[in-house]
């Protein structure tokens, strides 16, 4: 018990500083701990006048968050790979996209529960996103 509190203690203050140069409130800082304990290699930014967001690494999976200065959730963006992208989205876009190369793909869900695809691709030489919900709608 003693070794995950100092794991704990550790990890906060790895975020804590990084936190630090970006200013950040603290409320943001322990919503963001609480929501993604196991995040590494966090990086936050500030999106906003009181909106923060945090990357990181979770899962060997890229992904970012976003926070209010009051702690509260925004919105998670998190790498999937193409494989675990559900079937209706994928149609959908290799429907709107022929010929398409797809770079990435992540999956965003939001505090108001609009949840949708993004993704990231190239095109005749240009790279591009789709947002996609997950009927395969192009939104």
């Amino acid at each position: 018990m003693k070794k995950y509190f100092i794991i704990s203690i550790l990890m906060f203050s790895q975020i804590f500083s990084h936190a630090q140069k970006t200013k950040v409130t603290t409320e943001a800082l322990k919503a963001f701990q609480t929501k993604f304990p196991t995040a590494k290699e966090i990086k936050w930014e500030m999106e906003s006048k009181d909106d923060y967001e945090a990357s990181f690494v979770m899962d060997g999976k890229k992904g970012s968050a976003n926070f209010s200065g009051k702690g509260e959730w925004i919105e998670t963006e998190m790498a999937i790979p193409k494989a675990n992208t559900p079937k209706a989205v994928m149609d959908g876009f290799n429907k709107t996209y022929v010929g398409a190369t797809i770079k990435e793909v992540y999956k965003i869900e939001s505090k108001e529960g609009k949840n949708y695809f993004e993704i990231e691709f190239s095109l005749k030489g240009k790279t591009k996103e789709a947002k996609l919900d997950p009927t395969g709608k192009i939104i």
